[in-house]
């Protein structure tokens, strides 16, 4: 199962995905023509982490630089 969160891009959310390090050409902006806000890591890295994560409470998903008054 992949699951992932998803925010808007006003939302200015400083978490990334991890992706492995074969999918950085896939995921390029040039051929999507989306940015993602992703870390690609070697391959092996992520297989030994991806289960062995915290639950989501754990992660901050608070906005970098807010604007007071405005979120």
């Amino acid at each position: 199962m992949l699951a992932m969160i998803h925010f808007a891009s006003w939302y200015r959310n400083q978490m990334d995905v991890e992706f492995a390090d074969g999918l950085k050409e896939q995921l390029d902006v040039a051929r999507t023509g989306l940015e993602a806000a992703a870390t690609f890591v070697p391959e092996d890295q992520l297989l030994r982490h991806y289960l062995n994560r915290p639950y989501g409470n754990a992660y901050n998903f608070n906005q970098a630089d807010k604007i007071e008054g405005v979120f």
